[in-house]
């Protein structure tokens, strides 16, 4: 049976097989600017498909919602519209509701 960390397990393969061959054009590349086309690359890389859906995959979990790992691969296939649209629909209870008077409906009392 998969464990909540088996997925983390997958997507840090996936990071390294994507920047295995970044890391060999990074040390035979002599051009500045091909290596800071590659190095803008990595970093895009790095927040649009580890970030973001890491930050899907660890909020949909804390709300313990049964489709974390398919919001976290949408997020991660569609990297910005994917994190936009867990956020505008993947949260239908927010975590704090306030009325209009400013007190804190959510409080238990």
């Amino acid at each position: 049976m998969a464990t909540t960390r088996s997925p983390m397990i997958v997507l840090g393969i996936m990071v390294v097989a994507a920047f295995l061959p970044l890391t060999i054009l990074w040390t035979v590349t002599t051009n500045l600017q091909a290596l800071l086309y590659f190095i803008g690359f990595a970093l895009y890389f790095l927040i649009a498909h580890i970030v973001l859906p890491g930050w899907v995959y660890i909020d949909a979990n804390g709300r313990e919602s049964n489709a974390a790992l398919t919001w976290t691969v949408v997020a991660f296939i569609l990297p910005v519209v994917g994190f936009v649209c867990y956020y505008l629909l993947g949260q239908p209870d927010a975590p704090h509701q306030v009325e209009a008077s400013g007190t804190d409906t959510s409080v238990k009392r």
